[in-house]
């Protein structure tokens, strides 16, 4: 097994076959697209539809349906927003069909790469996030499934003439790129629009959200009053006023070294402009409450200042009540911050930059299979679950593709396609959480029992079946097969990574009393693209054989994809 530790500052580390547009989120603009009026003159290679299918192998034509919110692009000429910005941040959802390619050109004329590259195992120039450097990783996923893609640009960079700067890009949740310098031909002053282009084959774009990111600071803290209380730092009440007095700026320096204290600021909030507010809390300590108007916006528990917190509020112009209270961690050093942003406006501190020191670098600790397949024993945050999964092996291949098994249930969890294992909190300083992540794109399983004994094809599938974990054996290759007592019978549940997918097998030893099934996929809407292909929500793709006895059925969360298990039985999973 092969370790290794980069140190870094973790600075902020639908149906498918009927897709409709929808409304955008979050604190982004949407451009609608009800029709081509948002987009200077286009060619006859745009148009705009209500809903799309693209078959994620082969030549067919997407399937395309009336309506609006869906823009569809085929090879020709680009097409070019209304909207001219500078700065600013981009948000939209993207598909492709098989061998698609095709540009996002920002300001500037600076091209993003968008393309059918999922099965390239090494990022290149020809993959998804290309921008004149090589995205860090392959986070693509494969035709017909839709992609996000969200960044940070700065057309121009008054300290570095005739350059432009990429902050960030994450592709489908995964960071990409970051701060990556980009040359220009002169330096950019003025406003340009935003282009679309297909090279090849058909892209679907939807939900195109910008936040134009003015520098003007709307926001304003004024006649700023703290007290510093003496009471223990996780004391639920506070009465004990250690000193107070006025201060011009926000920062804990006030406290003036004091292991313990809960230290509460009130003040003015001064507004100049109406609208949607996101504070952002940054700090180490046990609470940090910021209260406006006699509201809690944000409020959170024990945090690092490696993490951030947020709320959203909405404000008129004028001044409003602002009180935050923060109590530090006796053993770590005290830091606290407040941010705030709005749409139009880069993201500013209304702290001083002395209470927010700079964190100790914190490493992130990998697991990188080489020549065998890398198997990791942890604990697992599964979906929202509030609580772990205790009982969790993670295995890792030099292929690319990666899965979370919970052995307790028999349960497959998560699958990934690209980096393996981030096992930070699990090796590093006492790793009391013991918890390993997903370090490259991940699709989630149901999490239920993978495997179950039912009465009937029409029985419920239990949330975790009569199975007994066996232990496990691995073929030469060194994958293993996960073996499991079930009834009266034993199944050998063993995954191998190939250049398409995940193939799962089952293997059936012994007689079964009753009739064993495998609970391929669950979802909100799972549908048969063409016989033996399945696509389930907007996750991932099921493969099997044409003449497989599977079972599409309804369930209470929308559907299952059943599979009865007899001799040996396999399917493939892809993304």
């Amino acid at each position: 097994m092969q370790k290794f530790i980069r140190k870094c500052s973790l600075l902020f580390l639908a149906c498918p076959l009927l897709v409709s547009g929808q409304t955008g989120k979050g604190n982004y603009t949407t451009l609608p697209l009800k029709d081509l009026s948002t987009f200077e003159t286009s060619s006859a290679n745009w148009s705009v539809a209500g809903g799309i299918s693209v078959l994620p192998v082969g030549t067919a034509k997407p399937k395309l349906s009336s309506g609006e919110g869906i823009l569809i692009g085929t090879a020709g000429s680009p097409i070019t927003t209304k909207l001219k910005a500078g700065d600013l941040r981009l948000s939209l959802e993207f598909m492709v069909s098989p061998g698609a390619e095709g540009n996002i050109i920002l300001p500037g004329n600076q091209k993003i790469r968008i393309s059918d590259s999922s099965r390239d195992k090494d990022p290149n120039a020809l993959t998804s996030g290309f921008i004149g450097q090589f995205p860090v990783q392959n986070a693509a996923k494969a035709p017909g499934l839709w992609q996000t893609i969200e960044l940070a640009y700065d057309v121009s960079l008054p300290q570095l003439k005739n350059s432009a700067r990429l902050n960030y890009l994450t592709l489908n949740g995964v960071t990409v790129l970051e701060t990556v310098y980009l040359p220009t031909p002169t330096t950019i002053s003025d406003a340009q629009p935003i282009s679309l282009e297909v090279k090849k084959g058909s892209i679907a774009f939807r939900h195109i959200g910008y936040q134009l990111l003015a520098s003007r600071k709307p926001v304003a803290l004024n006649n700023l009053a703290y007290k510093v209380y003496s009471d223990k730092w996780d004391a639920k009440t506070f009465t004990t006023v250690d000193h107070e007095g006025k201060s011009a700026t926000l920062t804990q320096e006030v406290t003036n070294g004091m292991r313990e204290f809960h230290l509460v600021y009130e003040g003015d909030l001064e507004v100049n402009e109406a609208g949607d507010y996101i504070f952002t809390t940054i700090y180490s300590g046990n609470v940090l409450d910021l209260n406006i108007d006699g509201k809690s916006v944000a409020s959170s528990g024990e945090s690092t200042s490696q993490e951030t917190h947020t709320g959203l509020v909405n404000l008129s112009q004028g001044n409003h009540k602002f009180k935050l209270h923060y109590s530090r961690f006796p053993w770590r050093q005290p830091a606290m911050g407040l941010r705030v942003e709005k749409a139009g406006i880069r993201p500013y501190d209304l702290h001083v930059l002395s209470s927010l020191p700079e964190p100790e670098p914190k490493p992130y600790i990998s697991v990188t299979p080489e020549m065998r397949p890398e198997m990791v024993r942890s604990f697992v945050y599964f979906n929202e679950e509030k609580n772990k999964r205790t009982h969790c092996i993670s295995v890792g291949t030099s292929a690319g593709w990666n899965y979370t098994v919970d052995l307790s249930r028999g349960a497959l969890l998560q699958a990934w396609r690209g980096q393996f294992a981030n096992v930070t909190e699990m090796w590093y300083e006492r790793g009391e959480p013991q918890l390993l992540s997903p370090a490259g794109l991940t699709a989630l399983i149901s999490g239920k029992s993978s495997m179950a004994v039912l009465s009937d094809a029409n029985a419920l599938w239990p949330d975790s079946s009569d199975i007994n974990f066996l232990g496990y054996k691995l073929d030469k290759e060194g994958n293993p097969g996960f073996r499991y007592a079930i009834g009266s019978a034993t199944v050998v549940d063993k995954m191998t990574s190939g250049s398409n997918g995940i193939t799962r097998t089952f293997q059936l030893e012994g007689a079964a009393k009753g009739s064993i099934f495998s609970l391929l996929a669950s979802g909100k809407n799972i549908v048969m693209l063409e016989k033996g292909l399945y696509q389930v929500d907007n996750r991932y793709y099921i493969q099997l054989d044409k003449k497989a006895s599977v079972l599409l059925r309804n369930a209470s969360e929308g559907k299952e994809l059943l599979l009865p298990v007899t001799g040996t039985t396999s399917y493939t999973m892809f993304w």
